[in-house]
């Protein structure tokens, strides 16, 4: 049932709640509300692909910040035009979680996020493509495999899991720490 990770993994037992938080000494952020669209067609998840400082890739749910004053909702609908120009269909709540963030800073720091990620569908005729305000790093959007959802970084840490749980239509909706 709940996976075990080292550091920031995905973890629904929280036995011990403290190798999930960031370390000592590190600073933590205010906590910011995240939205993600979690976009299943067929046996594929819609990814943002980015790249890293280093050259290496990763990926991410379409998503984002909440704005002060705007709704979840609001939230996944402008993060979707702005990221994957699409307008999509809230069909509900998948999961909610709590991830640490790392920061690019010269302390060691964190942003404690609440990631709410919600079920969306597309427009039958969506192709991929990079919206009008992509993602920092975002240099493309793609179908990934959900089987080669372990091959890649999906960021944050422990987001494969879920993704293939919420794609079977398994819970937990509240998920823990990733």
């Amino acid at each position: 049932m709940a996976e075990s990770r080292t550091g920031f993994g995905y973890h629904s037992g929280m036995k011990n709640a403290a190798q999930y938080q960031p370390p000592a000494g590190s600073v933590i952020l205010p906590i910011r509300n995240s939205v993600r669209a979690l976009i299943v067609h067929k046996d594929q998840v819609l990814l943002l692909r980015k790249s890293s400082r280093n050259g290496q890739q990763r990926y991410a749910m379409p998503g984002g910040g909440q704005d002060r004053g705007e709704t979840l909702h609001e939230c996944v609908l402008r993060e979707c035009r702005e990221e994957i120009a699409a307008k999509v269909d809230i069909l509900g709540l998948a999961h909610v979680a709590n991830a640490f963030k790392p920061l690019d800073a010269k302390a060691v720091s964190y942003r404690q996020q609440v990631e709410f990620i919600f079920y969306c569908r597309l427009p039958k005729n969506y192709r991929p493509r990079q919206g009008s305000k992509p993602d920092k790093n975002q240099i493309g959007v793609e179908w990934v495999s959900l089987q080669r959802l372990d091959k890649i970084d999906l960021r944050p840490q422990g987001m494969a899991n879920l993704v293939r749980r919420a794609a079977a239509g398994k819970g937990p909706i509240y998920a823990g720490t990733l």
